[in-house]
């Protein structure tokens, strides 16, 4: 007998009903679960796991599946504001629920019959990119090259879909970027005119974020990797390495670079204008 709550889960924790029956439940089986608890009923035709990405089972109750920076969000694809719930709505749809603060439409051309809770990663992109300024653009772009989850003949067919502005990007986007901090910093440092290369390895100290002009290293610090003491201990280590070995360094924390980058940049000028070290 097959298992339910293993093919919800191999589905991504919420699917239809239809889809379940193709896995070999029957309709009466899901009810059961249903009514018992095990599962939750979603709409009218979707079930789903209590653990279920919650921004899906919003999505789906308002009549779409889970688009835009939500998707990507849900495929772990650096996003740099929460503006909300995207909702992914067929344009055919009619009499859709109205939507709660912190919820908002993009109407495409989609059907819900595959099954499937959230757009792909392109249709994400593509919902998304021209919603948002040039460095919060790139720095998505960077983290889905990044993790795998686009190709180049599909990335090269997104571009051609975005406006002018978007596509202007495609020779900037580097998938070597750690994160979308790294990315947004890079791009605002190569702005000024600054020779930037990122995620360089030195002898010693290991991958540095950005290095500029061949002697000032700069960190973009996240929360995730940056905590904690062992965290700080190590960041300690690799700083008085990297002066060991002639460079300069800087570290950047993530409400510095996502809300002051002219502060930053500013720091990053007064740096270079005292010049490398000697010696």
């Amino acid at each position: 007998m097959p298992d339910l709550l293993f093919d919800l889960r191999r589905h991504g924790g919420i699917t239809t009903r239809s889809r379940l029956r193709a896995c070999g439940h029957s309709s009466q089986g899901i009810r059961a679960a249903v009514d018992a608890q095990r599962v939750l009923r979603v709409g009218r035709s979707w079930v789903a796991l209590h653990e279920a990405n919650q921004e899906a089972v919003r999505a789906i109750e308002l009549g779409g599946i889970l688009g835009g920076e939500s998707a990507l969000r849900s495929y772990d694809i650096w996003v740099s504001r929460n503006a909300g719930v995207c909702v992914a709505t067929a344009r055919t749809a009619s009499r859709t629920p109205p939507l709660c603060d912190g919820e908002y439409r993009v109407w495409c051309r989609m059907t819900r019959r595959s099954g499937a809770w959230r757009v792909d990663v392109v249709e994400a992109l593509a919902q998304y990119l021209p919603r948002v300024a040039r460095l919060d653009a790139i720095a998505t772009l960077d983290s889905a090259v990044h993790r795998g989850l686009i190709s180049p003949p599909q990335l090269d067919a997104l571009m051609e879909r975005m406006p002018r502005r978007i596509r202007r990007l495609r020779n900037r986007i580097d998938g070597a970027a750690d994160s979308g901090l790294e990315s947004i910093l890079r791009m605002a440092i190569r702005d000024e005119g600054w020779q930037v290369e990122s995620q360089v390895s030195i002898e010693g100290v290991g991958r540095v974020d950005l290095l500029i002009d061949g002697w000032l290293v700069i960190e973009a610090d996240g929360s995730k990797w940056h905590d904690g003491h062992e965290a700080t201990e190590r960041d300690r280590e690799r700083n008085a390495a990297l002066v060991l070995r002639g460079y300069r360094w800087h570290r950047f924390g993530h409400a510095q670079i996502m809300r002051n980058l002219d502060r930053c940049i500013a720091v990053i000028r007064t740096l270079l204008a005292s010049g490398a070290p000697t010696g």
